[in-house]
């Protein structure tokens, strides 16, 4: 059996576009001499269709898009679909070949958890299918039904297990379609779940999953080839569409190998260096004592930033440029991704900006060949400020007078947007995010937060790496401390604790979901504990209103963090 896995990017309920890309696809496979091609989990409706899947239309649509599929099919396509039957949808998979469709799957364990709420809208299947291709029985999967004994949530059955336990012609492979978002720590994560099924059963595993950026979430393929032992004998490379074309003959894998799919995929020979995957062998050091990858990591906030703007329509993007670390790396990110042609910045300079800043945000456009515009915002401030003391006939607070300054640059950057179309990215990291530390209608706006799930010192991390590699950032923007510049002689820790000290409790509160008792138990001053959970718990009402945030990391603030605003 040659199977050919196919890891691309469907769009959100682009059914005709999804199916005429499928067919072409197919085509490619079967030259390669494909028996079969796999495509991911919910490949004709693209993932996750979240409430796509109530429209009145959807299920006639999805049948006629799986029929075009399966009349010009020259080899069998397992193709991932819902099916409603009667007033029951399921998340399933279709066998589409010369003219017949047919259900040969559905999804048993319906993830409920962080950014999934599949239980909102399907019903469970019975178990995993056994099906026959070319001849080889295979045990077929969709995405969390390999979960059952690895996951954190507690599944009362393990349909793998069961389905194997039937010994339908003996299976002799393990076959699952996937559509599973990026985490830094996820990646790791996942390889083992796969390693530990294939090992657990004794036989290979075949793990096709979908790439490309869905809003927040970013999906990195990682289509993968698993011996009997738990080994990973071919990984498809991360955040690009490839087929994995894999070779098996009762069991044993004779070949496998990995073809790039070009067309409308995010081109590496176009990007800078630190995204080509042409970096020399090295061992990342850890950030906040956990995994962090700066070449995935970038590649993957380049990918949500790329398919964001494709999916809204536009190219071009614009940055208020402060000479503060988070807005240099959001415009190097533009960069990277969109071409500095695409990027403008704004300079927004105030009374209280520093010479400094000023002076490293101009080199930094000059590094990367940036259109930039300096808009000083003294003079409206001044206005502003005189029209509110006559308004109000008493001094105004320092927090105001602070606020007025990021909602004036705010309007600036929002007017650059309506003349000329460039969306406006947000340069908020998680660490300000999560205890406040920003101005709602001021630098927390933007249509896409795109640093928004790093905390500050992964930023640090990921800035040194990359000016490793060559010259991203100034080095004095990187070794500035931190300040918003609202006020005289501002920094950061005036208000906040040192970064490390303030991120290490927030990771443990945030991704370790720890509450008081366990912050005091890992070891957290008492003191800062208290502080900053109020802080966290405050700020709700403010990161509601975030613009959407790019989701790297196991909790993210958005979909995946459901808090109370009161």
């Amino acid at each position: 059996m040659r199977l050919a896995l196919i890891q691309w990017a469907p769009g959100i309920g682009r059914l005709e576009h999804n199916a005429e890309r499928m067919g072409d696809l197919a085509k490619k496979a079967a030259l390669q001499g494909a028996d079969a091609v796999v495509f991911p989990e919910l490949s004709l409706v693209g993932y996750p269709p979240m409430d796509l899947l109530k429209e009145p239309g959807l299920q006639d649509a999805c049948t006629k898009a799986l029929g075009t599929l399966a009349a010009s099919a020259t080899i069998p396509l397992l193709v991932g679909a819902p099916s409603k039957v009667g007033s029951a949808l399921y998340n399933a998979v279709f066998w589409c070949y010369r003219g017949e469709v047919r259900e040969v799957g559905r999804k048993v364990l319906l993830p409920n958890y962080d950014v999934f709420d599949e239980s909102r809208y399907f019903i469970p299947g019975e178990g995993c299918s056994t099906i026959e291709i070319a001849g080889q029985t295979v045990v077929l999967s969709i995405c969390e039904d390999l979960w059952a004994q690895d996951a954190d949530y507690n599944y009362p059955s393990d349909p793998v297990a069961e389905a194997l336990a039937l010994d339908h012609g003996k299976p002799r492979i393990l076959l699952n379609l996937a559509a599973s978002p990026y985490s830094i720590q996820g990646v790791v994560k996942r390889q083992k779940v796969l390693a530990s099924v294939a090992s657990r059963y004794g036989l290979p595993l075949l793990y096709v999953n979908q790439v490309g950026a869905r809003a927040d979430l970013i999906f990195d393929g990682g289509s993968s080839l698993i011996s009997g032992v738990g080994e990973t004998v071919v990984r498809c490379p991360s955040f690009l569409e490839s087929m994995l074309l894999v070779e098996v003959v009762e069991g044993v894998v004779l070949q496998a190998d990995v073809i790039p799919l070009h067309a409308n995929t995010w081109v590496v020979s176009q990007a800078p260096s630190v995204l080509e995957n042409k970096l020399p062998e090295r061992s990342h050091p850890p950030v906040l004592g956990h995994r962090f990858d700066p070449v995935e990591v970038t590649q993957a906030l380049c990918v949500g930033l790329r398919d964001y703007m494709d999916m809204t329509g536009g190219r071009g993007v614009v940055v208020g440029l402060s000479g503060g670390l988070d807005s240099a790396m959001v415009t190097c990110l533009a960069v990277m991704a969109l071409g500095a042609e695409n990027v403008t910045a704004l300079l927004m300079p105030s009374e209280y900006s520093s010479d400094r800043s000023v002076r490293d945000s101009l080199e930094l456009c000059k590094f990367h060949g940036i259109t930039h515009h300096i808009l000083p915002i003294g003079s409206a401030f001044g206005s502003i400020k005189e029209t509110l003391l006559n308004q109000w006939g008493e001094a105004i607070r320092p927090l105001t007078e602070e606020n007025i300054q990021p909602r004036l640059r705010a309007l600036y950057l929002m007017a650059h947007s309506n003349q000329f179309g460039d969306m406006w990215l947000n340069s908020s990291n998680k660490s300000e995010a999560a205890v406040g530390y920003s101005t709602l209608y001021g630098d927390m706006g933007g249509g896409l937060s795109v640093v928004g799930d790093l905390y500050k010192t992964q930023l640090y991390a990921l800035a040194h790496f990359w000016n490793e590699q060559g010259s991203w950032i100034p080095p004095s923007i990187v070794q500035a401390p931190p300040s918003a510049e609202l006020r005289p002689d501002q920094l950061d820790t005036d208000s906040l604790p040192p970064y490390p000290v303030l991120d290490a409790l927030l990771m443990d509160l945030i991704e370790g979901g720890l509450d008081q008792a366990g912050l005091y138990q890992a070891g957290h001053d008492p003191d800062l504990v208290s502080r900053v959970w109020s802080m966290v718990r405050r700020s709700e009402f403010k990161r509601f209103q975030m613009p959407p945030v790019l989701r790297v990391s196991s909790r993210s603030f958005g979909r995946g963090w459901r808090q109370s605003l009161v």
